[in-house]
């Protein structure tokens, strides 16, 4: 009996320690979101501004407003009014790093060892230019049926001066492609340009070399003093200046040779040598106020030498005199060109239906064709011809 009632009593008290633990465990009502009192002597209870409810947000049943006959215990206590809540900065506990600043493009350097792209070609060509005339100055010291030692020292002394002078102007000063590609240009037209003129006047060697020198560096000079400082030469520019000593070349070879063959006396190869340079200076004066399209220009450049080599192969297969073939030729030329720049200068500048037919894959065009004839090739077929573009 004694033991049940020992047992009996165990449970009981386990029963009353349990009862306290039991209802602590009950979640205490939530705060409510807005509230008002209901006594002058209860606080107000206020909604932080993150946490307030939209207003189109449909309103959510909310729990019941203690009275005062809560006891204390089941009351929760006032959440404090937040005045400004502003969302706190996370600070990154990492270590901070320097920010470099981003260069841009245009303040790169092409390499190591050039500013710009046209720095390589510029060097090349004054590198073989000093070393022709060079030579040519050296050999002008060499003693006539003896040996050239003089014009091997003067090559290298030529190279190494040219060579190293461009070098270091190209590296302080960028030099862009087409820049440094009419710089190449003008080096090789002012030398011819100075040879010929040495030759046309009877200088002696040294005399030869030195004006070819000096023609050479300041046609490099004035290229680079005009086109320093700025973006590279346009396609056009470049385009135009092309031109304009391609037809200088060719209408003073015709004019010369026409006048040489009327009046008997020999070919003049002075002012035929001399006209690319100037040709090269009228297109560099003519760029200043022009600005043409890479197109007009082959255009222009094209279809009047097409025409002139067309009429030149006619003429030279029929029985017709040579000045009679080289004025055709060059009014062939001459006429062409006219009506190219006329063209081109009428033409709009909306799309066309063969810019659209280009567009489709396929585009035929018809074209005048040329070609010898007979059983030896002694005669001329012409006739006309269809060009397909795929």
């Amino acid at each position: 009996m004694r033991p049940i009632v020992l047992v009996l009593g165990l449970a009981a008290t386990v029963a009353s320690a349990q009862q306290p633990a039991e209802s602590s465990q009950d979640p205490l009502p939530p705060p409510p979101l807005t509230s008002s009192p209901s006594s002058p002597d209860e606080p107000e209870w206020a909604t932080p501004p993150d946490f307030a409810p939209a207003s189109d947000t449909p309103e959510v049943a909310r729990p019941a407003v203690p009275s005062s006959d809560t006891p204390e215990l089941a009351r929760p206590a006032a959440a404090p009014a937040i005045p400004d809540a502003q969302p706190r900065r996370v600070e990154s506990l990492a270590p901070p790093t320097r920010s470099r600043p981003v260069k841009r493009r245009d303040d790169l350097r092409y390499s190591r060892l050039s500013a710009a792209s046209g720095g390589p070609t510029l060097v090349l060509s004054e590198a073989v230019g000093g070393m022709v005339l060079g030579a040519m100055l050296g050999a002008s010291y060499d003693d006539p049926g003896g040996r050239s030692d003089n014009a091997y020292a003067g090559a290298m002394l030529g190279t190494l001066t040219l060579g190293t002078a461009s070098t270091l102007y190209q590296y302080f000063v960028p030099v862009k492609r087409n820049e440094s590609l009419l710089a190449a240009g003008a080096a090789t037209l002012g030398f011819t340009a100075g040879v010929s003129a040495a030759n046309g006047w009877d200088l002696n060697s040294r005399q030869r070399a030195l004006l070819a020198l000096t023609t050479s560096q300041v046609g490099v000079a004035s290229v680079l003093l005009l086109t320093a400082g700025g973006e590279d030469v346009s396609g056009g520019d470049t385009g135009l200046v092309g031109v304009t000593t391609l037809y200088a070349f060719l209408t003073t070879g015709l004019v010369e040779y026409i006048g040489a063959r009327q009046t008997g006396d020999d070919f003049r190869f002075t002012p035929l040598l001399i006209a690319p340079a100037a040709g090269m200076l009228v297109g560099g004066l003519l760029a200043l106020p022009l600005d043409l399209s890479p197109s007009s220009l082959r255009d222009a450049t094209v279809f009047p030498i097409g025409m002139g080599a067309v009429a030149l192969l006619i003429g030279s297969r029929l029985d017709v005199s040579d000045v009679t073939v080289a004025k055709t030729v060059l009014g062939t030329m001459a006429g062409t060109f006219a009506i190219t720049v006329l063209l081109n200068a009428l033409s709009p500048e909306g799309p066309t239906q063969l810019d659209a037919r280009a567009d489709s894959g396929f585009q035929p065009v018809p074209v005048p064709v040329v070609v010898p004839a007979g059983r030896r090739n002694d005669g001329v077929a012409a006739g006309a011809g269809m060009f397909m573009r795929f």
